[in-house]
């Protein structure tokens, strides 16, 4: 079975993202930087039996779901597919039998409709591992591997590094290269949000950052924000918390990744409710004015995806991160806004890009 291969992918965001096999290499244009990875929670499910969604203080707006269930990952690609997502990280960092299994049952699930569809209509998928490593070393990673390789990495579906599979290890800053190998995989390494030092030295792929995050050439990561509800409950404050404020981290996050241009860039991510790190519509989020704007943080993503070619979203708005004007696109130009928007975020540019495109839609 042939696996997609997202190396050297184009795309070109008026048209469906397409994507190639090594077998059927497209025609050359500039590569499209950075390819957007998406971590994706699939510990959900709607019985709650192994007790996640009791933990959370905010929810998606669509309510309770099963991570695997058909309706739910179906509007969940279509979603992927109109954000501008490349590739899928299934979280699988708990271990691989973690749950009684239904994490592994939404995975399937994931992949079954992933392999039904055209080859130029899937979104890769990858596993992002790395409990056994944390809790057993080498010797329980390379057991999960040959799980991995034998259900999933075969599939057609599966995201191709370099020719590869590739395996995220999410583990402990005390592992990193060397420690551990598959020749089978393309293996890279994700820690803790503020290992910076772990990251830079070892060129972690990253499941989310605090900011400043490390720039690096492979891959860089991020989140719109994290907190750990069961700390507000036990504490009243998590001490690790990284605040939303009400986008512009996020914002910040996105304008760093945009001006380093690394290869790939991996969100973390789209639905993990439990650590608060989730961009999925909620009735929670609020924009920098406490706004409701439950749909705040897939419309940065839209915006900041569709800016890797130079293009605009209708109905947002932007300034370029060394002026003071903000501007509207309202489909056709740019138009000045005597205020800052509501229930919206302003999406910063790189200097001198605003100025480019500005000059482009004349």
């Amino acid at each position: 079975m042939k696996c997609i291969d997202l190396t050297g992918i184009i795309m070109t965001w008026a048209l469906a993202v397409s994507v190639t096999t090594a077998a059927d290499p497209p025609a050359r244009q500039a590569e499209v930087r950075p390819a957007i990875g998406m971590w994706l929670t699939v510990w959900w499910t709607e019985d709650d039996q192994y007790r996640h969604w009791v933990n959370c203080h905010r929810f998606p707006s669509r309510g309770r779901y099963t991570a695997g269930d058909p309706q739910v990952v179906a509007d969940h690609y279509r979603q992927f597919r109109d954000l501008g997502v490349d590739f899928i990280i299934m979280d699988d960092t708990n271990g691989r039998h973690a749950d009684g299994g239904r994490i592994i049952d939404n995975i399937r699930a994931w992949f079954d409709f992933m392999d039904a569809k055209p080859p130029a209509e899937r979104i890769p998928i990858c596993i992002g591992g790395g409990g056994e490593m944390r809790s057993g070393g080498a010797p329980n990673q390379q057991k999960a591997a040959d799980f991995y390789h034998e259900q999933w990495a075969q599939r057609p579906s599966y995201f191709l590094l370099d020719g590869k599979p590739l395996l995220l290890i999410d583990t402990d800053k005390n592992y990193g290269p060397g420690d551990f190998d598959d020749p089978r995989f393309a293996v890279r390494w994700a820690y803790n949000g503020d290992n910076h030092a772990a990251m830079a030295r070892n060129r972690a792929w990253g499941w989310g950052s605090y900011y400043p995050m490390p720039i690096l050439e492979e891959s860089m990561s991020m989140w719109p924000g994290h907190r750990f509800p069961k700390f507000v409950e036990e504490q009243g404050r998590d001490p690790l918390e990284e605040p939303r404020e009400g986008g512009r981290l996020y914002v910040r996050m996105w304008l760093r990744v945009l001006k380093a241009r690394p290869r790939f860039v991996t969100i973390a991510d789209w639905n993990n409710f439990e650590e608060e790190t989730a961009i999925e519509d909620s009735y929670a989020w609020e924009d920098a004015y406490g706004h409701a704007t439950p749909n705040l943080y897939t419309r940065i993503t839209r915006a900041y995806a569709r800016l890797r070619t130079g293009e605009l979203v209708k109905g947002e708005c932007y300034r370029d991160e060394n002026q003071p004007e903000v501007y509207l696109f309202d489909g056709e130009k740019l138009v000045h806004q005597g205020a800052e928007p509501r229930r919206a975020a302003i999406i910063l540019t790189p200097a001198g890009m605003l100025g480019e495109i500005r000059a482009r839609l004349k």
